[in-house]
């Protein structure tokens, strides 16, 4: 005689319920995380305050996935906005950091990446990870080099760096 497991009724339920709650747990613990508004602002208005203590009034933004869809603006010529905010939000869907950036804007090879809408290869903005996970970007603009504007957006991340681990 078969000594197997019964499939009764509640038995299938319960193993139904455990196959579907488990699935759940696995699909939350593997959801991106994601920048909130508050520590993207705050490490916006850091960027900027550091800029202002060099004498540079500049712009910052903090794209996510869409490059108009979080900012943060500060006395600078409105021109600059659209172009930080690209900026940002290239390095942010492509995962590079600004340096890497720079070195492909200067390859005439990577001329045709120019022409790519919503793609812009210039310094200034950097990448908010939270371990090795891409949560954000932060792009500066204004001040008289993109060195200068990185440096700014580097101290934005590095006033949030403690929340986002």
């Amino acid at each position: 005689m078969h000594q197997g497991i019964h499939l009764t009724l509640p038995r299938v339920t319960s193993l139904v319920a455990l196959t579907l709650c488990a699935s759940v747990a696995q699909a939350q613990s593997t959801a991106p995380k994601e920048l909130s508004a508050l520590l993207a602002s705050q490490a916006a208005a850091e960027a900027l305050t550091s800029c202002e203590k060099l004498g540079h009034k500049v712009c910052a933004r903090y794209p996510n996935e869409q490059p108009k869809r979080k900012q943060r603006m500060k006395e600078t010529a409105k021109g600059n906005v659209k172009a930080i905010g690209f900026d940002a939000f290239t390095i942010f869907k492509k995962d590079l950091q600004s340096e890497l950036v720079a070195q492909l804007a200067a390859n005439p090879a990577a001329a045709a990446l120019t022409s790519v809408p919503g793609i812009l290869l210039l310094p200034g903005a950097v990448l908010i990870k939270s371990g090795d996970e891409v949560i954000g970007s932060i792009g500066v603009g204004g001040a008289p080099s993109g060195l200068v504007d990185e440096g700014c957006a580097k101290a934005g991340v590095e006033r949030i760096a403690s929340s986002v681990k």
